[in-house]
């Protein structure tokens, strides 16, 4: 995808720009790798995926980091974002159609919290007949505090500066990994298989270069 940092910088793009263009949810498309290292994330992003293609806004949440939560001013103000957000997706025609999770990545420590990055690519369903859009993101998995549960942060809209902000633990230790151009392409129905394999491929040699 949250994700919920990443949706309320979209919801204003859309109230302001009166379009859509970047949208990072989290799903799983069909024919993601299943190598993830931790059965626990694994199963994390799962429940969040569901959450995400139904709208089940509780369900979004609770798989959200709480520092996200804080920053966006408590549970209730998150939740209030976020169905405003879903509202301006109905209206302005978009639907989130599925994402694939780069999920051959190690799972690392420091100062109590693993974590792991995760390189996405997403598919939208667009207004125009016959038309999708495709674009990558990056997802920050963290396991911390007392429910030692895997959460989610998208670091879309996040420079290191802002990573350092959220997460002092990492300021100095823990560099944000080279990403890919961010670029919505728009495409044929029948094109997104193959932009989609090709995207997986970059993210591929990007992280084992990496």
């Amino acid at each position: 995808m949250m994700q919920s940092n990443n949706w309320f910088y979209l919801f204003k793009y859309i109230q302001q720009k009166k379009i859509f263009l970047l949208i990072t949810l989290l799903t799983i498309f069909h024919h993601t790798s299943s190598a993830q290292k931790d059965p626990q994330l694994r199963e994390a992003l799962s429940i969040m995926t569901k959450a995400s293609i139904s709208g089940d806004i509780e369900g979004i949440l609770s798989q959200t980091s709480p520092r996200i939560i804080e920053s966006m001013g408590g549970i209730d103000q998150a939740t209030k974002l976020t169905k405003e957000l879903y509202s301006s997706l109905i209206k302005y025609g978009v639907k989130i159609d599925s994402m694939i999770n780069y999920v051959d990545i190690d799972v690392s420590k420091i100062d109590g919290i693993a974590y792991c990055f995760i390189p996405q690519v997403l598919v939208m369903s667009m207004p125009e007949k016959g038309k999708m859009a495709i674009t990558s993101a990056n997802l920050l998995a963290l396991k911390e505090g007392e429910t030692k549960k895997w959460t989610f942060i998208n670091f879309n809209k996040m420079d290191q500066e802002k990573i350092n902000l959220f997460l002092p633990e990492f300021n100095g230790k823990v560099s944000l990994p080279q990403g890919l151009e961010k670029k919505t392409l728009v495409v044929q129905k029948e094109e997104v298989d193959k932009t989609v394999d090709h995207l997986m491929k970059l993210i591929d040699e990007s992280v084992k270069k990496n």
